[in-house]
């Protein structure tokens, strides 16, 4: 707290604004995912369950995008799923279209990759810390 009056020296976040960034992305589209799953509320039980499993499905990729040390792998993954989230949903599964859901699984993994790609400030160890004093 020694630099609460001070203006960051760069534009490096450091981990702990990287983890704040994270979580208020996951909260925000936690609670939009609530508001586009209204969408389905009319699908019979067994439908709307199997809507449910593929959106957890995606949005686990996504909070893996910001946990992973397999990044690309789940990038990759991410994106075809949410590519093909219609196509599994509506043709595969035979549910009710929620239109607004795959745009919001896309912007929210978006944010995600925007906030893994900002430059971070190193974390300095322990030991590197007491090495050199």
């Amino acid at each position: 707290m020694a630099n609460w009056y001070k203006m960051p020296p760069s534009f490096r976040i450091t981990e702990g604004e990287y983890k704040a960034n994270v979580d208020g992305i996951n909260i925000v589209f936690g609670a939009v995912l609530g508001f586009v799953l209204v969408g389905g509320e009319g699908l019979p039980v067994r439908d709307f369950a199997a809507l449910l499993i593929l959106s957890a499905a995606i949005v686990v990729m996504i909070l893996y995008l910001g946990r992973s040390e397999y990044k690309l792998f789940y990038g990759v993954m991410t994106a075809v799923s949410i590519i093909a989230f219609p196509f599994i949903a509506e043709d595969f599964f035979k549910l009710a279209r929620v239109p607004k859901l795959q745009p919001t699984l896309a912007i929210w993994a978006f944010m995600i990759v925007l906030v893994e790609i900002m430059p971070r400030e190193t974390t300095k160890t322990k030991n590197s810390q007491e090495n050199t004093q």
